[in-house]
């Protein structure tokens, strides 16, 4: 198993919990779950979607590398920042802090909390709602 690029744990970690929708690509059917984000002040962030009892999505993100598990499909990737923009889950914890996003992808938050973050060229969209 890869290593992981840190551990969430001590005090400065900010955890949310919710809902997610994603769409994986274009026609693609759509997989609903529960999220996880957790992110501190130094600019690491872990982000986790499973739909119980499988592990969907595993990604970690500094401000130097990032690394992004598919469990059950067998896949793992890594490198240095920037990030490449083909899968959302390495920029969705950038969304949420509000910080700008490299296009294609789109993010847009709803008044009621809900959020949208999307590639319309892939077609890859996650959409979801998370604890405060």
């Amino acid at each position: 198993m890869p290593e992981n690029l840190f551990t969430v744990s001590g005090p400065g970690w900010k955890i949310q919990q919710g809902q997610a929708i994603w769409t994986p690509r274009h026609g693609a059917p759509q997989l609903g779950g529960d999220l996880v984000v957790a992110s501190d002040d130094t600019g690491r962030a872990l982000v986790q979607f499973e739909k119980m009892p499988l592990s969907l999505v595993s990604a970690q993100v500094t401000p130097e590398h990032w690394t992004i598990r598919f469990p059950q499909g067998g896949g793992f990737w890594k490198g240095r920042q920037p990030a490449p923009t083909r899968t959302i889950w390495l920029y969705l914890p950038a969304a949420l802090a509000g910080k700008a996003l490299p296009r294609p992808l789109k993010f847009e938050k709803q008044p009621n909390g809900n959020w949208r973050l999307e590639n319309p060229k892939t077609g890859e969209i996650l959409e979801g709602f998370l604890s405060p």
